[in-house]
C-alpha cells in the first residue's frame, strides 16, 4: 500500500477511533469528590418524627443529643415508686399514654417499633385501648399521616416464658421506625 494523503487520513482516523474506544469505557479505579453536607438536628419533640414523653412513670427525656437536644428514654421512675421501682413478676403491667408520636414531616409514614433483643413488651395505640386486639407497633405498622399525632401505651408482660426479663448489663435498645411507602419498596 502506497502512502498517500488519503491512506494517511484513513490511518489517523482509525487510530483516533481506536483510542476513543480504549479510553471511553467509563471504568475507573478511584474517585475522590468533596461535597458539602449539612443536617440540622433537633430534640425528639421537634424532629421530623416528634417523640414526647407523656407518662413520667415510664418515659422521660434527657439531654443526650447534639447540643442541648433532649432525647426520650423508657425506664421505671424510682422517684414515682418511692425508691426501688420495679414491675411485678408474673403480671401484666400497662402504662397508659406513655409517649406521643407526631409526624412533623410532609409525607405519610408507616410507624413501627423494633424491640431488638427485648421481648414481652407491646407498644399499642392508646386510641384502641379496650379493643380485643389493639395495634401493636412491635408486630405491625401504623400509617401516620403528615401532621398526625398518636398516643402510645406500653404493656410489659412477665407472665409467660419468652416474656420480659431484666437486661443483664446495658439496657435494651429499641428502634422507632418511620418509613415512607417509597422507602419500604426500595
Amino acid at each position: 500500500m502506497r502512502l498517500t494523503r488519503r491512506n494517511t487520513i484513513i490511518g489517523l482516523g482509525t487510530i483516533a477511533a481506536g483510542a476513543g474506544v480504549i479510553s471511553g469505557t467509563g471504568a475507573f479505579d478511584s474517585v475522590e469528590a468533596n461535597r458539602s453536607f449539612e443536617v440540622s438536628v433537633s430534640g425528639d419533640a421537634g424532629a421530623l418524627l416528634g417523640l414526647e414523653a407523656t407518662n413520667s412513670t415510664i418515659a422521660g427525656t434527657e439531654t443526650g443529643g447534639a447540643g442541648d437536644n433532649d432525647i426520650i428514654f423508657f425506664r421505671i421512675n424510682d422517684s414515682e415508686a418511692g425508691g426501688d421501682a420495679a414491675i411485678n413478676e408474673n403480671a401484666v403491667t400497662e402504662f397508659f399514654n406513655a409517649f406521643t408520636v407526631t409526624n412533623n414531616g410532609t409525607q405519610d409514614v408507616n410507624l413501627s417499633i423494633d424491640l431488638g433483643s427485648a421481648s414481652g413488651i407491646a407498644f399499642t395505640l392508646a386510641s384502641e385501648r379496650g379493643n380485643a386486639n389493639p395495634t401493636d407497633l412491635t408486630s405491625t405498622s401504623y400509617e401516620l399521616t403528615s401532621g398526625e399525632s398518636i398516643d402510645v401505651d406500653v404493656k410489659i408482660d412477665t407472665t409467660t416464658s419468652g416474656g420480659y426479663e431484666e437486661p443483664t448489663g446495658n439496657p435494651y435498645q429499641i428502634t422507632i421506625l418511620a418509613q415512607t411507602s417509597a422507602a419500604q419498596q426500595a
